[in-house]
């Protein structure tokens, strides 16, 4: 007779025992170690929460005006040197050719291309470390320290084709001043993760930088939401979405399976809004407007509608830049269609070069290319919730391609999600056995983050603004309580970030 206490050996599933190792060793590291690792400078570390970011606020609050774009400049490459140093050598190099090729181009536009190509070359090469071992293509070995990506490397040179782009239309003088383009192309807050923005309205609003105590105000909050979503939702479960994910196939059984996709779909939007609301809330503190990168996806009722509201600025990068430009030089017979497949296959690889990234992008680049073929018009006639049942059907299917570590696993994933290991159709209220040892702030965490994929918020905003317009002496009992509750939930994080390991920022490594 197994022995009380060993709930594993109870009814146990197979693997059941490497789930919950897995899961519980991902809790036991510190998150001082991550903060110190040199891996990567995140807005969530203690590092930069309570070093950094005082320091750089206060420097700013203290310099002269005509000095801020300098100290903006010397701030990112301080925030770049101490997260990874390869990364200011690298990123400051190609800031230098984005420049002088600007410059280059007002004489001959001809020049757009050789940067274009570098810039590619650099971006198809890191992609490729990423995936292969240096060696392979012939460089040393110490190269295997960057296959994990250069920090923010995905974003600046997209960034920096932006520019160049726009340059080589005419719709935007090369810049003259090398200090005010690398503010823009290294501008930290928006660095690592985003959200890509056109050159000149960011230019203006760094030429003009003020801290004000409303900024200061508004853009905390913010980025405390940004940090709570991060840590509080994302990082709770994060862990059992890497058990899950780290499982080999015959041992994830349809509840289980149902469970970790619907975590990661849940982890990757909270991890993913949160740095960007955070990126959003930094920003406003030095009195600069990022733009929005999310508008509630999860309540999308077609797959277009999801991509007017997920990372909304990189959607509209390729369709000014990629999608635009193909439709003047389409085919006549379905060109529009094989035009979002190429642009959409282009998302997936700029993610990283493996069948799995390639594959999201293809699937939804057919959902989209469906919709523009008639499946649109349907979908607007439909009730709401049926379209929004079908949009989150396509995007969790591509979400298991994403997070899957090989496309073996990807395509063994899916017939777990209906049937077991012998064939038999088992859905997850059929199944009875079971399942690993599951904590109920895993579960608490589920539940708050299919909540707040509600539109609470705006809900929120519109009882406020309306208890504010009836009763006006309300504004601060109310402002004080929602801070008060804003405090709390970010010692709460900051209590879970400390005593537990926290995964690093999912988009980060793109």
């Amino acid at each position: 007779m197994p022995p009380q206490g060993d709930r594993r050996s109870v009814g146990a599933l197979p693997g059941e025992a490497s789930f919950n190792s897995l899961a519980v060793g991902e809790s036991h590291n510190s998150i001082i170690m991550l903060a110190c690792s040199g891996d990567t400078m995140d807005f969530t570390t203690p590092t930069f929460f309570f070093l950094f970011l005082p320091v750089f606020l206060v420097i700013m609050a203290l310099s002269q005006p005509r000095w801020r774009l300098a100290l903006m400049v010397a701030v990112s490459a301080i925030f770049l040197f101490l997260g990874q140093p390869a990364a200011l050598i690298g990123l400051g190099t190609l800031a230098a050719l984005t420049f002088f090729a600007a410059l280059l181009m007002e004489r001959r536009r001809a020049w757009l291309w050789p940067a274009l190509m570098v810039l590619l070359a650099v971006l198809a090469l890191f992609k490729t470390l990423a995936v292969w071992s240096p060696e392979m293509f012939g460089l040393p070995k110490s190269w295997e320290t960057l296959s994990g990506g250069v920090i923010g490397l995905s974003y600046f040179i997209f960034n920096a084709l932006a520019y160049l782009l726009e340059v080589w239309r005419g719709k935007q003088p090369a810049e003259r001043n090398p200090l005010r383009l690398a503010a823009v192309l290294l501008f930290f807050p928006r660095l690592v993760s985003g959200p890509l923005m056109r050159y000149e309205p960011l230019a203006r609003q760094l030429d003009a930088l003020e801290i004000t105590s409303a900024g200061l105000a508004n853009g905390a909050r913010r980025a405390l939401i940004g940090f709570v979503k991060r840590v509080l939702l994302a990082g709770s479960l994060a862990p059992f979405v890497n058990a899950a994910f780290g499982l080999d196939t015959p041992n994830l059984t349809p509840t289980l399976a149902w469970l970790a996709l619907l975590a990661y779909t849940l982890q990757i939007y909270f991890d993913f809004s949160g740095y960007t609301d955070m990126a959003l809330g930094l920003a406003q503190m030095i009195g600069v407007r990022l733009p929005e990168n999310f508008d509630q996806p999860y309540l999308a009722f077609s797959v277009s509608d999801f991509w007017r509201r997920w990372h909304i600025s990189l959607s509209t990068w390729f369709r000014e830049n990629i999608f635009f430009p193909l439709e003047r030089h389409r085919l006549p017979v379905l060109g529009q269609q094989l035009n979002i497949l190429i642009v959409f296959a282009l998302t997936g690889l700029w993610h990283g070069f493996k069948p799995t990234y390639l594959l999201w992008g293809v699937l939804h680049g057919l959902a989209l290319a469906l919709e523009s073929l008639g499946l649109g018009r349907w979908l607007k006639h439909l009730p709401r919730p049926l379209g929004q049942v079908y949009t989150l059907a396509v995007v969790m299917a591509g979400w298991v391609f994403f997070r899957s570590r090989s496309l073996a696993f990807a395509l063994g994933f899916f017939p777990r999600l209906i049937g077991d290991t012998r064939g038999l159709i088992l859905l997850p209220f059929m199944d009875t056995r079971p399942l690993p040892l599951i904590e109920p702030s895993f579960v608490l965490t589920l539940i708050a983050g299919m909540s707040f994929c509600l539109p609470i918020g705006g809900w929120w905003m519109s009882l406020r603004a309306r208890l504010e317009t009836r009763f006006p002496l309300m504004f601060f009992p109310l402002q004080l309580a929602q801070d008060a509750l804003l405090v709390g939930l970010f010692a709460l994080a900051l209590a879970a970030l400390v005593s537990s390991d926290f995964a690093p920022n999912i988009y980060a490594r793109f």
